[in-house]
């Protein structure tokens, strides 16, 4: 078979800061257009009052100096008009920040939801140089605010300036070039912002395992390892250590920027005196008012204060930026899941998703149906898989059949490939190699919503929704989410018949201690609530149970495995596949067939009694398990 993919998603560029501000701009606008809209008109207009206020200061100048009163009350009522202006506009926008920032933060937590639980794969969330990108996600939210109050303040800086130039010319037209000598301070600026944001990528790492450990010291899960063997000196040292090596890239862009910064201002100070010799000059000469020479004092000094201003606007803007390329990011990484899974489907196009142009193409035969049963089975064929940008396989040429309406058993050690091949199964990774047949269909090219709407399961990794009871339950089948008779029923086949009667509310039973009148589960018990979940739809057809009963006791697990097997054979309605994945050997009797994995291959597949008979690597497991429970 032909090599699937091999996409190095962790060689992705992340995107260029321009689509990021319009990426950005654009999500502040979705969030709440009036008040985008007033937040980049009215912070800029509080910039340019200042300016306007060291005009009517240079008409009072000059009023006072030559007692005309008229004038001077025209400038002190120009003063007072340009300041309050300045004052309420500056005001208003900002509070139309503050307003605006809870609406903006929870436009694009919606949007980190849609994105990252709609793609297709789960690669984003367990590859680390993926992570490195996502992980910040989750806690900056406000980067849509400070992006959209960033762009203002700068444009009001920009605003400003070109303002202050037009007046500096009218005192001298050698003034104009008072902003050539600011030039170096902005590229200084942008090169620390870039340098900022190399340093950012740089720093993921370290700052992912830093807030891993202070989690780890601060949850109650591991706080009994930690307290049982001694290890919070040890996570202080971890912890610094990830500190330390992040502060260390973050004081090195820091005092490189501020050695440059230091030099941009000295050549800006040149420029700045010999502005105000300049028109110190023309004073002495005549040909300028002692108005004048305040106009070009209050510009200068503010065009100084301006370049500043715009150097920490353009930083923290870029490095704004640089957080929102991840969203942008992360948009682009779903929507080319989306492409290339789409790619695959015969009879599906792509044209109009990627690029808006028309175009003739043949008709491509229609994408096959998900069986509404199966006839044949799932068909393995020649599969392998390494998970991207690692050179191992996990999976080498693996070729075996499911048969329709039987119970398969997976077994093997930790690494054997179990779990992986579960993800292939339903689709959370594409093979590296070979194909997985649905009915004679390869499931590339079925679709894969589709397809997983027909699976279930339930995972030794399962998710602890901290919902009643009843919602935690019925999640798994949204079009019987107000059916609580189909919880109870889910509840009683996972084991758990008796937890509905023995919580205060029954289903409606807050769980999690950390709620108001919420109770907290035991291990075991949060396994049969996800066992459960995995248990309400109906005639599915892949049901796949890894190693959901981990938490529970040898003989619990045997009890539960053999009397879902059974229901499973009584309920061949669908004639679907059950797989059962467990590392414990002596409860997967009862499976129809009972496949060993081991260094990601196949090396022994049969019923119970024919592995035994074998005295094979199955019988030598088994034998050596059953020891430990005599």
């Amino acid at each position: 078979m032909p090599e699937r993919h091999a996409a190095e998603g962790g060689k992705e560029a992340l995107p260029g800061l321009f689509r990021t501000l319009v990426y950005v701009v654009w999500t502040a606008f979705r969030s709440d257009r009036r008040i985008a809209v007033a937040a980049l008109g009215l912070i800029p207009l509080a910039w340019l009052t200042g300016t306007v206020f060291a005009w009517w200061l240079k008409l009072l100048v000059d009023a006072a100096l030559d007692h005309d009163r008229d004038a001077i009350v025209f400038a002190v009522a120009g003063l007072v008009i340009s300041q309050v202006a300045g004052w309420a506009s500056s005001a208003i926008g900002r509070r139309l920040n503050r307003t605006f920032r809870e609406k903006a933060g929870a436009t694009l937590e919606t949007e980190l939801i849609r994105r990252s639980a709609g793609t297709p794969t789960i690669q984003h969330l367990e590859r680390p140089e993926y992570l490195d990108k996502l992980d910040p996600l989750r806690k900056e939210t406000w980067i849509v605010h400070w992006t959209l109050e960033s762009l203002a303040e700068t444009l009001g800086v920009v605003a400003q300036t070109a303002l202050t130039i037009g007046l500096l010319a009218s005192v001298h037209p050698a003034l104009v070039l008072l902003p050539v000598f600011g030039v170096p301070a902005l590229l200084v600026g942008r090169a620390s912002a870039i340098r900022e944001r190399s340093a950012q990528e740089a720093m993921g790492e370290d700052r992912r395992r830093q807030r891993h450990l202070v989690n780890l010291g601060t949850n109650a899960s591991p706080g009994k390892e930690i307290r049982v063997f001694g290890l919070a000196d040890q996570l202080l040292a971890l912890s610094g250590a990830a500190w330390r090596r992040e502060h260390a890239i973050r004081t090195r862009v820091a005092w490189l920027g501020a050695g440059w910064q230091a030099f941009a201002s000295a050549f800006f100070a040149v420029g700045f005196v010999g502005a105000l010799l300049l028109v110190a000059a023309g004073v002495a000469s005549g040909q300028a008012s002692v108005g004048d020479f305040a106009l070009a004092l209050v510009l200068a000094a503010t065009m100084s204060a301006n370049l500043r201003v715009a150097v920490g606007m353009f930083e923290w803007l870029v490095g704004c930026l640089a957080i929102g390329a991840r969203y942008l990011w992360l948009v682009d990484h779903a929507r080319e899941e989306d492409r290339r899974r789409t790619a695959q489907l015969p009879g599906r196009s792509t044209a109009g998703s990627v690029k808006l142009v028309k175009s003739v193409e043949p008709v491509a035969p229609a994408v096959p149906a998900i069986p509404a049963r199966l006839r044949v089975g799932i068909e393995v064929r020649d599969l392998s898989f390494r998970y991207p940008g690692t050179p191992s396989l996990i999976l080498d040429k693996v070729s075996l059949t499911l048969p329709a309406g039987s119970v398969v058993a997976f077994v093997g050690d930790n690494g054997a490939g179990k779990t992986t091949f579960v993800k292939l199964l339903c689709g959370m990774y594409e093979p590296t190699e070979g194909g997985i047949f649905v009915d004679g269909h390869d499931l590339a090219g079925l679709d894969l919503r589709s397809w997983r709407e027909r699976c279930t399961g339930a995972f030794q990794d399962h998710a602890r929704f901290e919902l009643a009871l009843g919602e935690a339950v019925m999640l798994g089948d949204l079009r019987r989410r107000d059916d609580p008779e189909a919880a109870h029923r889910a509840l009683a086949a996972a084991g758990a018949a008796d937890l509905a009667q023995s919580l205060p509310d029954g289903l409606r039973t807050q769980l999690g201690a950390t709620w108001p009148g919420g109770t907290e589960l035991s291990g075991g018990q949060w396994q049969k609530v996800a066992l459960a979940r995995g248990l309400m739809r109906e005639e599915p057809l892949l049901t796949v149970l890894d190693e959901p009963t981990a938490s529970l006791d040898a003989q619990t697990e045997d009890t539960l495995f053999a009397r879902y097997a059974a229901a499973a054979r009584r309920e061949r309605n669908a004639n679907g596949v059950t797989l059962l994945v467990s590392h414990r050997f002596s409860t997967v009797r009862s499976a129809d067939h009972i496949v060993v994995l081991s260094g990601g291959t196949v090396v022994e597949y049969g019923t119970h009694d024919e592995l035994i008979d074998r005295a094979g690597t199955y019988a030598e497991l088994y034998e050596l398990q059953a020891r430990g429970y005599r």
